[in-house]
């Protein structure tokens, strides 16, 4: 039986079990009050910074907000870590042992954190920030962070070749990077579910005696618990891409370092399903877009949470319904760890049996859809090559001319006939196209306080051509802001 005595009285067994942990407790309920109390301070600073999140294309909020709110995140993280690590226990000592894994999962996080920030301020094509992941994913990779052992039910562990464990560790990753950044699309969501993961990863950790990983998620659990006070909705704050990254890349590495030590089914597993969420919305993100032809790194509002705010969810609705999705998994994740096969097995059919139960709900398995899509792809494979090209050619733009150029390259996929650059108190610029039709549909984008554009169209946008459009502008704006000339 356990016992134990604090402050010369005799603790109870079923609380000296819990009180073994005390270290843990103190240290998640530290790191929750430090980013709990933290979090407003940083908010002040970014509104002075002008680290702020203007609302305009996909984006819902309707005044601009602080982002880049992963760095209170992980600053609590790192410095729990860096404490820690000087504890006079025995949670000290576990971590002193393990200190270069904490420095490389410290090390990894922080390279996404900068590739954030950068992104936030200045945004970066797609594939530079794939590349950049794919390049910190190597590095974790060769330190140790990988997958070697590989078990499927009913069937004993496997130790895999190592090509194929580096190959499958650098698809974790950089999966588990990108899938929780696509989950940042609610107020509240990214880091309610990297809470949820977060928990689920230190009881596999705890369960199998890794004691240095249960700090790390212990710390980040508590983190994420304080900084949804500021995020649920309505956000005070944001993660921005600093903090969805950080977070996709510090749980991508740490789930499999927690479950390290296991060769059963269950403990392998629960980390992959504690991120079931993110993962099951990715895959399908994939999905839609090979049928619809459009590139995998495009973005578009047809992700779940999306599809739960047109059927009238409101954004808390949403995000609590997806919360308790997960609570359940991952409830279930952890009662299956004394699970033998068969019941492992039913959970796995169980999962795959909601997951198709969502997906017809939310509206995805309507094939005649998908049917129709797919006859046109062809034109959406034009519409996104027209639209990869108006970048670039706004990235070269040296003046207001080149620059409504490059934004014309798109104006035939969308039928457009007509687009005004318009500065205050100067003469506006225009294009028009060889025929000159008129348009009659008019919508204008404002680029700052000083510019606007304003486009002439046949028929009014759909929901893709409008997100390309609002992005095209975007980018457009940022040359105008840094002052090209006329």
């Amino acid at each position: 039986m356990l016992s134990a005595t604090l402050w010369g009285l005799t603790i109870p067994d079923w609380l000296a079990f819990f009180f073994q942990y005390k270290s843990y407790f103190i240290l998640f309920i530290a790191a929750a009050l430090c980013t709990m109390l933290g979090t407003p301070i940083y908010i002040l600073l970014a509104s002075r910074m002008g680290w702020v999140d203007q609302p305009a294309g996909r984006k819902a909020h309707a005044r601009p907000t602080p982002t880049m709110g992963g760095l209170v995140i992980f600053a609590v993280v790192f410095a729990g870590a860096l404490v820690a690590l000087r504890l006079p226990n025995q949670v000290g000592e576990n971590l002193r042992a393990r200190a270069h894994d904490i420095y490389a999962l410290i090390a990894c996080t922080a390279c996404m954190l900068l590739l954030g920030m950068i992104d936030d301020q200045s945004p970066i094509r797609a594939k530079v920030k794939l590349l950049v992941q794919a390049v910190v994913a190597i590095g974790a990779v060769s330190v140790g962070f990988r997958v070697e052992t590989i078990t499927l039910p009913f069937m004993e562990s496997a130790r895999l070749p190592m090509p194929v464990g580096v190959v499958l560790s650098l698809l974790w990753i950089v999966g588990i990077t990108n899938a929780i950044n696509l989950t940042d699309g609610l107020d509240g969501l990214a880091a309610g579910i990297g809470f949820l993961a977060a928990m689920v990863n230190a009881v596999v950790a705890i369960w199998l005696g890794n004691y240095y990983m249960t700090v790390m998620m212990v710390l980040l659990a508590g983190s994420l618990l304080g900084f949804l006070r500021w995020n649920f909705h309505p956000a005070k704050v944001f993660l921005g891409d600093t903090g969805s990254m950080a977070l996709g890349m510090y749980l991508a590495i740490s789930s499999m370092a927690s479950a390290q030590k296991s060769h059963t089914v269950v403990m392998i597993l629960a980390p992959l399903f504690a991120l079931g969420y993110p993962i099951f919305d990715t895959l399908l993100a994939v999905a839609r877009r090979m049928v619809r032809g459009q590139p995998l790194l495009a973005g578009d509002r047809d992700h779940i949470h999306h599809r739960l705010l047109q059927r009238g969810r409101s954004p808390s609705a949403a995000t609590i319904q997806i919360y308790l999705a997960s609570i359940i998994v991952a409830l279930g994740c952890i009662a299956a760890m004394t699970a033998n096969h068969f019941v492992v097995g039913l959970g796995i059919v169980g999962a795959l049996a909601i997951a198709y139960f969502s997906a017809r709900v939310l509206g995805y398995l309507e094939w005649g859809g998908w049917t129709a899509r797919w006859s046109g792809r062809e034109e959406t494979k034009v519409l996104h090559a027209a639209a990869q090209l108006a970048r670039l050619r706004i990235h070269a733009a040296q003046n207001d001319r080149e620059l409504l150029s490059a934004l014309a390259t798109i104006a035939p996929e969308i039928g457009c006939h007509e687009i005004v650059l318009a500065r205050r108190d100067e003469e506006a610029l225009r294009w028009q196209d060889q025929v000159g039709t008129a348009g009659n549909q008019e919508f204008e984008l404002g680029l700052n306080s000083s510019a606007t554009l304003h486009f002439k169209l046949a028929k009014s946008l759909d929901t893709e051509c409008a997100e390309i459009v609002e992005e095209l502008s975007r980018l457009a704006a940022g040359k105008v802001e840094h002052g090209i000339p006329r």
